[in-house]
């Protein structure tokens, strides 16, 4: 090999591995822009299981006073026994779909 080819080799070589770089620098900050992002997001959804746990702390200590001498009739017992269940159901998604997000 002649120092001629030995030195087009070794330019090739530099050029090859430039790109490289400029290729994962360019990788490496499309990841940190991500990154970012969903921290971003991330920080949002906490926030918002904080807010949701503190709502659900608030309405079980509301339904922990005590129950009134008079027992209610039992059309109403029953109607608040479906609501209270409803709206556990819907804590529950909610809960869900904040862990899964």
């Amino acid at each position: 090999m002649t120092p001629a080819s030995q030195l087009d080799g070794i330019e090739l070589k530099l050029r090859q591995l430039t790109a490289q770089v400029e290729r994962q620098r360019a990788q490496y900050r499309a990841v940190v822009a991500d990154n970012e992002r969903l921290q971003g997001e991330l920080d949002r959804q906490q926030g918002m299981v904080t807010a949701l746990q503190d709502k659900l702390a608030r309405a079980t200590s509301t339904t922990s006073q005590p129950i009134p001498t008079a027992p209610p009739a039992a059309a109403d017992t029953t109607q608040q026994r479906e609501t209270i269940a409803y709206c556990l159901e819907e804590i529950d998604r909610c809960l869900d779909w904040l862990h899964r997000n």
